[in-house]
């Protein structure tokens, strides 16, 4: 079980280097998909410009959409965010869609399938379970911090508890938080290389790291 939730957990980290190091060898290496990456962005950003309110929101509902029905595009929309809005929009606005789309997510599996959710992970939901008697809430802050299962996951699983949505919601935003934060400052600093031209930044190769040292030093710091 134990090497399980070790390879869950560092496949989130690999996922994410293999991505950027995809759109950067494709951005060399293939004219065509840097015209794609260009034109679409560009496209984007001036569609946020001449709506800024109007984009925005439809953005945080696609976010919350997407985040509910547990689609694996979150990272994708939150490195994008980096590129699109500035900074303190980007993380406002993520912050809270990923919030509200995970809260959604937990009672979808408490009210409507929850049968399938015990059936689907009988064994992760039996780990939280044990977990959240010895430690109560702060396990979630814990799995949200330093993520041993993916958040889709989480979120399923914690709907078969008792937690209540208000303590998951506030719960995992703050968990959340320093992950959200990086992946936008990531998304800011590709900005910069793939549209700006700028140089390749340390910065972007820093945020990399500390987005895989994040839950590391949790763990040690933070032993039950």
């Amino acid at each position: 079980m134990t090497e399980r939730l070790n390879y869950m957990k560092s496949k989130k980290y690999l996922y994410l280097v293999t991505l950027l190091a995809l759109v950067i060898y494709f951005y060399y290496n293939n004219s065509l998909f840097e015209k794609i990456i260009l034109d679409n962005i560009v496209n984007l950003e001036d569609y946020y410009i001449q709506n800024p309110i109007f984009f925005m929101f439809s953005y945080f509902i696609t976010y919350v959409v997407l985040t509910t029905l547990s689609l694996p595009v979150a990272l994708i929309l939150g490195l994008l965010s980096g590129f699109i809005f500035d900074i303190y929009s980007a993380i406002i606005l993520i912050s809270f869609a990923s919030s509200f789309g995970a809260t959604a997510a937990m009672l979808i599996s408490r009210y409507l399938i929850s049968d399938y959710i015990n059936r689907k992970f009988s064994n992760e939901i039996s780990l939280i379970d044990n977990e959240m008697n010895k430690h109560g809430a702060y396990y979630l802050f814990a799995l949200r911090m330093s993520p041993i299962f993916p958040f889709f996951m989480i979120n399923a699983a914690f709907g078969i508890t008792k937690i209540k949505t208000l303590t998951f919601y506030l719960i995992s935003q703050l968990g959340m938080l320093p992950g959200t934060i990086i992946i936008i400052l990531i998304g800011s600093e590709l900005n910069d290389f793939l549209i700006k031209g700028s140089p390749f930044s340390i910065d972007l190769v820093l945020y990399l790291t500390l987005l895989g040292l994040i839950p590391l030093l949790f763990k040690k710091y933070n032993r039950y």
